[in-house]
């Protein structure tokens, strides 16, 4: 299904399952595919999933201009109405997180919840060191994505991390430098407190990519935030900890829907 951004970009994304909405937003060069190929089967099995490619990514469009976090959010605001939804939970991935941010802050009556998932809320602090070395990896095929996971996951579960890079997207040298702009000039830490969904973060304690002080930076920050730090993983959390991640995000949005069944009608939050 295609939906069209405001300024004329058309934006492919699918829709699977029935229940409360939520939608899925990847990190930086990655598609529907690459970003959620496990998550979909299993939450459409309880949730109605729509899955956004970002423009630059899939089969979305891949302009040639600069992209923005916020761009980016309004981009996935059209893909929400697109598929006939007001609102909906969100969980995005990197950079993915960075654009629910600005759509918390700029649309917060479409947020039902947040989902920020190995993210931070200023590009420019990402500090991490996603090349170095790892002697374990020397001769290992799969050495190339250390930075994504740990390497003591990749050694314990090479099969796992070869079906994901089976599925990694390409995309053309100009989108990945768009969508490197978006994450690098991303800067909303100084107004996240005026965000007032109920917000989980999920990090990995190994993410070289992004901290874990970053996350628990966005913890103190975001006052309706819950976080849950997954030992021992690291930037590909989700994957990583794929059946502990997905228990944790349907229980937090399930805990949302059962609160927002009994509030009183008078009281503020999206539809």
């Amino acid at each position: 299904m295609i939906a069209t951004a405001p300024d004329g970009t058309r934006l492919h994304y699918l829709v699977e399952g029935h229940g409360p909405p939520l939608v899925l937003v990847g990190g930086k060069t990655s598609d529907i595919e690459g970003a959620w190929w496990r998550y979909i089967p299993v939450l459409a099995k309880r949730l109605r999933v729509i899955a956004i490619d970002n423009r630059g990514s899939g089969a979305s469009d891949k302009p040639d201009t600069p992209y923005t976090t916020r761009l980016m959010a309004d981009d996935a605001l059209a893909v929400l109405e697109a598929a006939g939804e007001r609102s909906a939970h969100w969980f995005g991935l990197s950079l993915g997180g960075m654009i629910l941010q600005e759509l918390a802050l700029a649309h917060p009556e479409s947020v039902r919840s947040l989902i920020l998932g190995a993210t931070h809320c200023r590009g420019s602090s990402e500090t991490g060191s996603p090349n170095q070395a790892n002697p374990a990896l020397a001769n290992n095929p799969l050495r190339r994505f250390a930075g994504l996971y740990a390497p003591e996951f990749i050694l314990r579960h090479p099969d796992w991390v070869s079906e994901d890079a089976k599925r990694f997207g390409k995309m053309p040298l100009h989108a990945v430098q768009r969508q490197d702009q978006a994450a690098r000039n991303h800067d909303a830490c100084d107004r996240l407190k005026a965000v007032g969904a109920p917000v989980l973060i999920v990090h990995g304690s190994q993410d070289r990519m992004v901290p874990v002080k970053e996350a628990e930076a966005l913890h103190r920050i975001l006052p309706h935030s819950t976080i849950e730090i997954f030992d021992g993983a690291a930037h590909q959390v989700h994957s990583e900890k794929f059946d502990a991640v997905v228990d944790r995000v349907l229980r937090f949005v399930f805990e949302v829907e059962a609160e927002r069944a009994v509030r009183p009608a008078s009281a503020p939050g999206p539809a």
